[in-house]
């Protein structure tokens, strides 16, 4: 798999989880992907994907997901990241609300096949405001 198409994915990807604009997120996976949550667990299909990122970051507004580090292996990218309140200077001393990693799985054509974020669902839990599992 060429490194550039998958670079050129993620920044897609993050340019539009950045921005919160949750459909434009799913827009980046394919018609068949497949997306695991600890809280809310696996959405099959883009409108899937859609539905569940929309409820699930509901109420999210006053965190911001950073990234820490990533690396690409192949056909997939793997992300380490850590959720912030929005006001929060990250530094080595400051504690994030919780960390997480994702693991997207690249399918070509610009698009995702998977995602499985992996992060402590009690940690995650205590900082959300709105969103709920369904």
């Amino acid at each position: 798999m060429p490194v550039d198409a998958l670079e050129e994915a993620y920044a897609r990807h993050a340019i539009a989880r950045a921005s919160g604009d949750w459909s434009a997120l799913a827009d980046c996976f394919s018609e068949d992907a497949r997306y695991f949550d600890p809280i809310f667990g696996w959405h099959e299909g883009r409108d899937a994907i859609r539905g569940f990122l929309e409820r699930a970051m509901s109420g999210l507004g006053e965190r911001e997901f950073r990234e820490v580090w990533r690396v690409i292996d192949g056909d997939r990218l793997v992300l380490y990241w850590r959720c912030d309140a929005t006001d929060d200077v990250i530094d080595a001393d400051d504690p994030a609300l919780y960390h997480g990693t994702s693991s997207l799985l690249y399918s070509g054509n610009g698009e995702w096949q998977e995602q499985v974020d992996i992060y402590d669902r009690e940690q995650a839990r205590s900082s959300r405001t709105r969103a709920r599992p369904v």
